[in-house]
């Protein structure tokens, strides 16, 4: 028997849960474009400094008063994939980001 999934039917957690494959997705096609392996060791600190840098430019859109709506936060998010991946020698992509966006996930660079 399988559990049946209570929360499906949600609104905020359909939300969630495309939000979340909004970000798988932009991983994936950093990982592909960029002609890395999946199995590359660099991807794992790559994905750990990327969530630090996001998490912490989160905060600061917030302290700044700056709404991420769904779009913002997968740009933010995205730029922070960016950064992080350069940092430690991976390809990244050559978007040209939002330059608030881009100021707040510099800074935690620093």
């Amino acid at each position: 028997m399988h559990p049946q999934d209570e929360f499906g039917h949600d609104p905020t957690v359909q939300r969630t849960r495309a939000y979340f494959s909004q970000m798988e997705t932009l991983d994936s096609r950093l990982i592909r474009n960029s002609g890395i392996s999946k199995f590359d060791k660099r991807l794992r600190p790559a994905r750990e400094l990327r969530f630090r840098l996001f998490e912490a430019a989160c905060s600061r859109a917030g302290k700044k008063g700056l709404r991420l709506d769904d779009n913002k936060a997968l740009t933010l998010f995205e730029i922070c994939q960016d950064l992080a991946f350069t940092k430690l020698g991976l390809s990244s992509s050559s978007t040209a980001f939002d330059p608030d966006l881009l100021s707040m996930a510099k800074e935690g660079m620093q």
